[in-house]
């Protein structure tokens, strides 16, 4: 009886931690990390051993999400993010998987992505405490300064040096990262210190605190309003608003009402949907010579200085948690008045105070202005796909129609460089997601896959070119897209070269003998490119070859319906011109 007694209290007993491992992944947990995207290594043994316990532990710990590249976890937690708005935690094996995490963990600082991203640390000592080295590798692989290579792409760095205080690392981790402007944060872990064994004990973490995003000074407020009043034709440029979705229709119903043009410059998320009457399209460059008022809103390159300049008379605004981008090291984009606010913060406010100042007829006249301008923009899209219309083509633009006519509003677009918004139309919040402004090639279906996973109700499609499809280590993405049921479809623009490069010397050297040469350009000739519809066939998915520009959108539509129906993968290689 004294046996059973026992027993019962034993199961009914809080759950406690025997190792800074266990507390460590608890911890996360309780502060809001629902996923560990992981590739493990020999510096993981301690976490492995702790998720093994977990079903006698009973301890609470983020869902394990393994990747066979770490290009493909920091990528997963990327986009896994962007749909739920939660970071999320990365490891990889200590410098060496640091390494190849690099250009990810770019990508993320660049979009302002907060993720906790978590490396090993080769073990401190040579023997005696459990962890210690136990492979050659372990010399080989110890840096003088491992935190190093990714200093200047993380808003904090540090190194953890004992169980004790592993709760406040973590807290001020997490609120640094998602502290506005947002970005990654790293951590490394020493072997030792995770193994290290502790008694017996709950863990009970409170939850980060996060200071709230900057709100706009009143007299920055009041300033704008009066331009916005005194203008004939203000425009404003975003290319990342809509990161928050509830931003979308304030922001829209904001331009409606006063008459403001809506410029996605190249934005990287649905900022307005595409059929607002206030849209000009997601380039500045033909309304330049009409606009009067440009306002900057989380828009890191409003315009290319070299391809053309806003009048002199025009005044020039920039609005955001970082208005000056202050990682960038150079970035001189005249400004006449600068505001630090979130979207959010703005707009309540800057409503409010352009009401007092305008009237009825200043907003018409900009409405007019702004009308004529959306008109033109109409017009020249219209010509640009008439050619196509009549005798199609398998080029980019016909691609971009057949989104449209195959993809509806519930879909998860996950776009690395062939999607032209200029012709798809993106209307949803939250339906768009861009490669980040630093494009790191390699981004989009692992990007893809992480949506895929935090949004198992909606259809993902994944867009890039063939050059991004081999960067992404697709064997790799296919596997994890099988592995966690996380079925997406995939459409590769396959034109056996890197685009950018080929329009890249052409645009330099205009007159060169690349521009007047054979094509492909030198040094962006992909030929022969893979089968890539054999990649996605090897991990149980379905893969078509696609030639006929008349067949496409029935591809997609036959893609879409596999990925919803069967929940397999899908891979659709379009031959392109």
């Amino acid at each position: 009886m004294a046996q059973t007694a026992a027993t019962a209290a034993s199961r009914n007993a809080p759950a406690t931690a025997e190792s800074v491992a266990e507390a460590f992944l608890v911890q996360m947990k309780q502060k809001g990390i629902d996923c560990l995207f992981i590739n493990s290594g020999t510096d993981s043994a301690p976490m492995a051993e702790a998720y093994a316990r977990q079903h006698l532990s009973g301890l609470d710990f983020p869902q394990p999400v393994i990747g066979t590249h770490e290009n493909l976890v920091v990528g997963m937690a990327h986009g896994h993010t962007m749909v739920t708005g939660k970071p999320q935690a990365v490891m990889v094996h200590v410098s060496v998987g640091a390494a190849n995490a690099v250009c990810g963990v770019m990508n993320a600082k660049r979009d302002e992505v907060p993720m906790l991203f978590i490396a090993g640390r080769t073990p401190l000592y040579e023997k005696g405490p459990l962890g210690a080295r136990s492979g050659a590798i372990h010399w080989a692989q110890e840096m003088y300064d491992q935190g190093g290579m990714l200093r200047e792409l993380v808003k904090w760095d540090y190194e953890l040096r004992g169980g004790i205080n592993a709760d406040e690392v973590l807290d001020r981790a997490l609120a640094i990262t998602q502290a506005p402007p947002a970005g990654p944060v790293y951590l490394t872990l020493p072997r030792e210190v995770l193994a290290e064994r502790t008694l017996p004990m709950p863990v009970d973490s409170a939850p980060v605190t996060v200071p709230l995003p900057p709100a706009p000074d009143p007299a920055g407020v009041g300033a704008l309003a009066e331009m916005i009043a005194a203008a004939r034709c203000p425009v404003l440029v975003t290319s990342a608003s809509g990161r928050d979705p509830a931003t979308v229709p304030p922001l829209e119903a904001f331009c409606e009402r006063f008459g403001i043009g809506i410029v996605e410059a190249k934005s990287r998320y649905v900022c307005a949907r595409a059929d607002h009457p206030c849209h000009l399209g997601q380039n500045v460059h033909p309304v330049l010579g009409e606009a009067d008022l440009l306002i900057c809103l989380e828009s890191e390159v409003p315009w290319l200085p070299g391809t053309r300049e806003p009048e002199p008379g025009t005044r020039i605004v920039h609005v955001g948690v970082d208005p000056l981008f202050q990682d960038y090291p150079v970035r001189s984009f005249r400004s006449d008045l600068s505001i630090t606010a979130s979207a959010a913060r703005l707009l309540p406010p800057l409503t409010e105070a352009v009401t007092r100042v305008d009237t009825t007829d200043g907003a018409a006249r900009r409405k007019a202005a702004v009308s004529a301008l959306a008109a033109a923009r109409r017009a020249r899209r219209e010509k640009r796909l008439a050619p196509l219309l009549e005798a199609p083509r398998m080029t980019k633009d016909w691609l971009n129609h057949c989104l449209n006519e195959a993809l509806d509003d519930q879909v998860i677009l996950i776009n690395e460089y062939w999607v032209d918004r200029e012709i798809y139309d993106a209307h949803r919040a939250g339906g768009f997601f861009m490669h980040s402004p630093a494009a790191g090639l390699g981004w989009g279906l692992p990007a893809a896959v992480g949506a895929a996973l935090a949004a198992p109700d909606r259809a993902v499609v994944a867009a890039m070119g063939d050059g991004a499809y081999l960067f992404c280590n697709p064997a790799a993405c296919h596997q994890a897209s099988a592995m966690h049921d996380a079925p997406i479809l995939t459409i590769i623009c396959n034109n056996a070269r890197w685009g950018a490069v080929q329009q890249s010397t052409i645009g330099v050297y205009p007159d060169g003998h690349a521009a007047h040469g054979p094509k492909p350009a030198p040094l962006s000739d992909l030929r022969p490119v893979p089968d890539f519809e054999k990649y996605v066939e090897a991990s149980g998915g379905h893969g078509e070859r696609v030639t006929n520009p008349v067949e496409l959108p029935d591809a997609i539509r036959r893609g879409l319906d596999i990925v919803r129906r069967e929940r397999r993968q899908v891979l659709l290689n379009v031959i392109c011109e």
